[in-house]
């Protein structure tokens, strides 16, 4: 993995046990601290001289990626419609469930109630199909099997002795109305009805003879009643007088007077003729000619209907006749159509009786079961079209984008949605570092935004997939960041897309011997590793097996031990003639 270009603090530096005495000892002032902060970056020219130490050492490798959220989607409706509310809109924080989008839903709402009703149809013809009989409901079935085997026993026994006398005899009648009609009215018949005419006339001219005298005593009689008004009113005048007069002189004795009396006799008078009069106009009704008239009328009716055609009498008569054949053809000829509709009849009111009393067949019950199952399927779908119709939120997060608006026809995304509250980094890694790199690795993170924050980290997961990027092959390797582990970190806002760094730790080792990665030569075709160590005899080359190393230092797992000095770049030093400098790890 590629050293980051950009500022970093060296995190992790090889502790040992260095030479401070020595350096206290040269007093190397100035020039010996420039000396030391090279070698504490692991800069060292050819001929220093270092010293083998223990201490502890930690390999790693660095990365840069992205801060990216663990759960991001881009949510559409699986409906289609015209978007009739958007309940969000950008940077809006929202939880899992909450409505986002809502597509008008009128028709899929009485699609459901709809639904409903017939499952509660199939439902109820379900259980009406399970019950079992009332017994109220087999008695009625009982009665019209009984009913149904009656007509049918009628039917096959044909008609009686007494109800064929009773046709025949209506046949007879019906004959002899019609025999009657077309022979007409007999001498005697139209004898009496002359005579009844006769009569009726007669009486008639002796009630309108009365009539004239009875109305001369009608005249008579108002005349009476004129006078008495008369007399009464004259003495009506002469009493009130009289009153009058009392009235005056203060006495009262008129009531008793001629005058009074005379007022009594008048109204008694007047009386009389009213009743007179009222007794004459009954006698003149009862008696008069419209009474009679009525009689004349109907005896010349009777005279009428005698001599006139009798057309619409012998029609009537030819009907009467005609059913009365019938009726009699009815009892007499055979009844094979009417059998057969008995006993059909029979045999439905049996099939009614027999399925009250061993309730619905297998058959029928499988069936109403099965349509209460689809009517439940379509109330789902119903259901299920109805929440089609509105976006739910389906976990808490930031609403980053909406792309539709009240009206609009929906098609693709509608609104986009992160999950900020955990937050990982996701590192691109070659595939030259990837082998020292595993699941639960430790590792720390710092972010361009606050490179002077570092917070603690593991390798979470490893993409199965690789990428190629203008060549060159990497790995998606994503980081769990523990973001509160700085105390520092209060106050900050980590975003998606933000750039972060990462140290990955890929060994450590404590207590080892270790030495400047500068003072080990390499013989790349052997596969073996050397230094240059000090000794009374010179400098020798040792060779000696390595163990982890980091940006400065190596670990030596076998041919040196604590306190050996080496040197640095030997060959090099030795042609230029500079060897023998101390470094700050080398002895004096």
């Amino acid at each position: 993995m590629k050293d980051r270009v950009k500022r970093r603090r060296i995190r992790w530096v090889a502790l040992g046990a260095i030479a401070v005495l020595v350096v206290a000892v040269l007093g190397g002032g100035w020039f010996l601290r420039q000396r030391q902060g090279r070698a504490a970056k692991g800069i060292f020219d050819a001929g220093d001289v270092v010293t083998a130490f223990v201490g502890d050492l930690a390999s790693s490798a660095s990365a840069s990626g992205q801060l990216l959220p663990k759960q991001q989607a881009k949510l559409a409706l699986t409906g289609v419609g015209l978007v009739e509310a958007v309940h969000v809109r950008d940077g809006d924080r929202v939880r899992a469930g909450d409505v986002l989008v809502q597509l008008e839903a009128g028709g899929l709402a009485r699609a459901v109630e709809t639904a409903k009703q017939n499952l509660a149809i199939q439902e109820a013809t379900l259980a009406e199909l399970l019950k079992k009989a009332d017994a109220r409901d087999v008695a009625a079935a009982e009665a019209g099997v009984a009913n149904a085997q009656a007509q049918l026993d009628d039917l096959l026994a044909g008609p009686s002795a007494e109800e064929l006398a009773q046709v025949r005899a209506a046949l007879v009648s019906a004959q002899a109305r019609l025999d009657d009609l077309l022979a007409g009215p007999s001498a005697e018949e139209l004898a009496q009805a002359r005579a009844a005419l006769v009569s009726a006339q007669a009486v008639l001219r002796a009630a309108k003879a009365r009539t004239a005298a009875l109305d001369d005593q009608l005249v008579g009689a108002q005349n009476d009643i004129h006078n008495a008004q008369i007399q009464k009113d004259r003495a009506h005048d002469a009493y009130e007088q009289l009153v009058w007069n009392d009235w005056k002189a203060g006495v009262s004795w008129a009531p008793y007077s001629p005058q009074g009396v005379a007022v009594k006799k008048a109204q008694v008078s007047y009386d009389w003729a009213i009743a007179n009069r009222t007794l004459t106009e009954i006698n003149v009704n009862d008696s008069g000619p419209r009474s009679v008239q009525a009689q004349v009328a109907q005896a010349e009716a009777n005279l009428a209907l005698l001599t006139e055609e009798k057309t619409v009498q012998i029609a009537a008569a030819r009907s009467q006749l005609a059913r009365a054949e019938k009726n009699l053809a009815l009892l007499t000829e055979e009844k094979t159509v009417q059998i057969a509709n008995a006993r059909a009849q029979l045999a439905q009111a049996q099939a009614s009786l027999d399925k009250l009393l061993d309730g619905a067949s297998e058959e029928q019950a499988a069936i109403a079961r099965s349509r209460v199952a689809q009517a439940r399927v379509s109330l789902q779908d119903a259901q299920a079209n109805l929440e089609k119709a509105a976006l739910v939120a389906p976990f808490d997060g930031l609403v980053t984008d909406v792309y539709v608006a009240i009206g609009e026809q929906v098609s693709g995304p509608a609104i986009e949605l992160v999950n900020t509250d955990s937050m990982h980094v996701v590192l691109d890694v070659d595939e030259v570092d990837l082998g020292e790199i595993e699941v639960g690795q430790e590792t720390r993170v710092d972010l361009e935004a606050w490179p002077d924050l570092e917070f603690e980290a593991e390798v979470a997961s490893i993409a199965p997939q690789a990428k190629n990027v203008a060549g060159t092959v990497t790995y998606e390797v994503w980081l769990s960041v523990d973001w509160g582990s700085d105390p520092d970190a209060g106050g900050i806002s980590v975003l998606t897309g933000m750039t972060a760094n990462a140290d990955l730790i890929t060994g450590s080792r404590k207590n080892v011997l270790l030495v400047p990665n500068l003072a080990i030569t390499a013989d790349r075709d052997e596969g073996t590793y050397y230094v240059y160590r000090v000794s009374g005899e010179g400098v020798r080359e040792v060779q000696v097996t390595i163990g982890l190393r980091d940006r400065t230092y190596t670990e030596i797992t076998s041919g040196l031990q604590e306190g050996d000095e080496l040197v640095i770049d030997y060959a090099e030093a030795r042609d230029a003639g500079g060897f023998g400098r101390r470094g700050p790890f080398g002895g004096g």
